[in-house]
């Protein structure tokens, strides 16, 4: 059949081309209009790429962040705290400390208990007969007061209503609304009716924003006494990644800001607001004389400065023990948040995957007040359908009957010009355009149409099957020999397992015997290996003097080529335990060897020339699995897998994790996994040794240098022959000497090959 398409291929081929072009053209158009949810998440990636690459930028200084974190947790109290502290905080950070508007990231939904009402309940329960008891009780009703900490917050409240805004939550239409929520709806309602921002607001403008299904609102005494409040809610893209946030939203025919534009307006002296809409819905959204782009339905494209703390934080307890030197508050912004560990809602960004909810709200004001939202304007998406067509034909035109080099050139170049032009649009003028839908175009339009020139061109070349012969197993060979189709004929990416092997110090023992002894030894060797990797259906790669080179997966297909390796490795271990002690009283060197493997998509076939080729794998995830069997000399282990080996053989073979490290070559950090035995095999006291290791290593990786130094040390007097208990004592105590910097990952960075 393929020889029938290459034939009508040739016969047709001043028709087919320029056509293809076109055709494949108009179906990068039809990608735009369509836009599949697959390309729009492609996009959504690349957009958190370009963040990377322009890396972080100066935050507006005068938004400042009063967080609730791990100190204030650790010196106050658990969270929630008492709405007494809270009132304490906001009125020192405004009273005291000058703030000029302030934003709760924060709902006080729930009344707090009265201490008071408390004290009675129990002090009447425990001793109700008591006269004495009985008089201090009618005393302590008289002073109930005391114990209301919601009228403490209320009262704040009053005092700063110019400069305050407490957040609420709302339920988007068609989200799953609590029955106790519903049934204060009414009331929320017509609660908040009285804070809309109704004057200049459009029914068109009110249609295309958010709908307010229900409202997780504040008690309705923080409500009134509040000249203002907002919602805080986002709305991530469906791949759980913050990257806008809605300005506005409508309820029963009103109009509701968020939190940091009702803060910014506060800040701004309380200009008007204003929302711009045409034919697609929101355009604009003006408050005084500043003017933001969003989508269609109101939601503003976040230009994120970086990773969380980019702002400024200061932490709560700060402020409530009178900490705060200077004027770190003055005249500033503030938005009060949560963000302790454990406690705070965190927010995935193209910067953090743990980015603070509260820090959201500091990025938007900040957008806001300096013009640096990220943008898309009706023009530049109508220049990108044109661009997309226009640019598809003109690529493969540039493709179509060219050399080599020129194709190359063409399906290489374009793209990365595409790309270089958005980073500039994106970093320099705060333009979003949509690359990956330009790249498409020119792949559907460049890659078929060389790919035409190729078939065109290309001959079948012939291969020697038998030779297969001299690195499979026999019923591999005449497996293949009876269903030849399982063998793709020249390189083709699989996913396979890779393993290299190779003997300690063998430079050194092999100076001790003589050439003969040497290669006899060796046979004797890497037959008893060979006999291992072949009865698992490995593939024999090649020999490099003592070390071995094997893959498993190809030819043949393997769905369980990574567990075959890994108990190929095993089992050599076992083997080589045998035979060392035959050599013992033979008297020759008792060899250890080092074994790494990783499994991943790599590249396998024929490689070399026409009269001189191997069967061979080649590839990114090749190179780790030598760079591994090296790594096993560092930590003195017999074998060490890749985590993406791990991942496939942990349902069948126990293994311990050993470090997470940065090989030589690669920028990426790898896990690293020993394999211990089969699970069916290994005892109770290996797998809690296993896991007594990863403790220590989980304390070593949060800093606990020297509880982690405690924890190793016992497990290496306990087993003094594990060379990694060894090494990772010594490495501890020199972390407890010399810690590493803060912002380590737990990576640890080899030196050489």
């Amino acid at each position: 059949m393929l020889q029938s398409i290459t034939k009508f291929i040739e016969q047709h081929a001043k028709w087919l081309g320029m056509p293809l072009v076109v055709l494949m053209s108009c179906v990068a158009f039809s990608l735009v209009i369509i836009k599949p949810n697959a390309l729009e998440q492609f996009e959504m990636k690349s957009l958190d790429f370009r963040f990377q690459a322009r890396g972080p930028i100066p935050a507006d200084p005068r938004v400042v962040i009063i967080a609730v974190d791990d100190n204030s947790l650790a010196e106050v109290g658990r969270w929630p705290w008492s709405r007494d502290l809270i009132a304490q905080v906001v009125d020192k950070a405004v009273g005291k400390y000058g703030a000029k508007a302030l934003g709760f990231d924060i709902v006080f939904s729930e009344k707090q208990v009265n201490k008071v009402d408390e004290a009675i309940r129990v002090l009447r329960t425990a001793v109700a007969d008591d006269p004495y008891t009985l008089n201090h009780l009618a005393w302590l009703k008289q002073h109930r007061q005391w114990g209301d900490v919601d009228g403490e917050l209320e009262a704040v409240i009053k005092k700063y209503k110019d400069k305050l805004v407490p957040g609420y939550f709302f339920y988007p239409q068609g989200a799953d609304v609590p029955e106790l929520v519903l049934k204060q709806m009414p009331a929320e309602a017509e609660l908040m009716q009285s804070l809309a921002m109704i004057s200049k607001f459009s029914k068109e403008a009110m249609l295309s924003m958010p709908h307010i299904a229900a409202i997780e609102g504040n008690l309705p005494r923080i409500t009134q006494a509040a000249d203002a409040i907002g919602f805080f809610n986002f709305f991530p893209d469906s791949d759980g990644t913050v990257r806008r946030i809605p300005l506005m939203a409508e309820m029963d025919g009103f109009v509701y800001p968020s939190m940091a534009m009702q803060t910014l307006r506060m800040y701004l002296d309380w200009p008007g607001m204003a929302v711009v809409v045409g034919e697609a819905g929101v355009e604009e959204v003006q408050l005084g004389p500043l003017s933001m782009q969003t989508d269609e339905r109101g939601n503003m494209l976040l230009n994120h400065y970086g990773p969380g703390r980019t702002f400024k934080h200061i932490s709560a307890a700060d402020i409530l023990y009178d900490r705060l030197k200077g004027d770190e508050l003055r005249d500033r912004i503030v938005i009060f948040g949560v963000t302790a560990i454990g406690v705070y809602d965190y927010r995935p960004t193209p910067f953090d995957s743990v980015f603070p909810g509260v820090e959201g709200h500091a990025v938007a004001i900040a957008n806001i007040l300096n013009g640096e939202e990220l943008r898309r304007p009706i023009s530049v998406e109508v220049l990108e359908l044109l661009a997309v067509l226009l640019l598809s034909m003109l690529a493969g035109y540039l493709v179509y009957h060219r050399p080599p080099l020129v194709q190359g050139l063409s399906i290489i170049g374009i793209p990365l010009l595409i790309m270089v032009f958005s980073q500039w649009m994106f970093t320099a003028q705060n333009i979003w355009i949509q690359e990956t839908y330009l790249i498409i175009g020119v792949l559907l339009a460049t890659l078929p149409t060389a790919l035409f020139g190729y078939i065109i061109e290309s001959r079948k070349r012939a291969f020697i099957h038998d030779a297969f012969s001299h690195y499979l197993a026999p019923s591999v060979v005449e497996n293949l020999a009876k269903n030849p189709d399982a063998l793709k004929l020249g390189g083709e990416e699989k996913h396979l397992t890779a393993f290299f092997s190779d003997i300690a110090s063998f430079s050194t023992f092999s100076e001790k015997l003589t050439p003969s002894e040497l290669v006899a030894f060796l046979n004797r060797y890497l037959t008893a290996m060979s006999d291992i990797l072949l009865a698992q259906k490995g593939t024999i790669d090649k020999y490099e003097g003592d070390a071995i080179i094997s893959f498993f997966g190809a030819p043949i297909d393997l769905e369980d080529h990574a567990v075959r390796c890994v108990v190929a490795a095993l089992e050599q271990q076992k083997k080589l335990t045998l035979l060392r002690e035959e050599w013992k009283e033979e008297g020759l060197p008792e060899v250890h060897v080092r074994i790494g493997i990783n499994s991943g998509p790599m590249v396998v076939g024929n490689m070399g020339t026409q009269s001189s080729m191997n069967y061979t794998i080649m590839g990114d995830h090749v190179n780790l699995a030598a760079r591994l069997e090296g790594v096993c000399k560092v930590y003195r282990v017999p074998i060490l897998m890749s985590k993406d080996t791990y991942v496939l053989v942990r349902n069948e073979v126990s293994a311990r994790f050993v470090d997470r490290v940065r090989v030589v070559g690669r920028s990426q950090p790898v896990d690293l996994y020993q394999p211990i035995g089969m699970r069916s095999e290994v005892t109770q006291a290996q797998i809690q040794e296993s896991r007594a290791y990863e403790q220590a290593w989980s304390l070593m990786m949060h800093g606990q240098y020297e509880d982690a130094l405690q924890a190793m040390s016992i497990l290496y007097v306990e087993n003094p022959e594990c060379g990694l208990y060894d090494v990772m004592v010594n490495r501890l105590k020199t972390y407890t000497q010399t810690p590493p910097p803060d912002d380590w990952e737990g990576v640890f960075n080899l030196k050489s090959k």
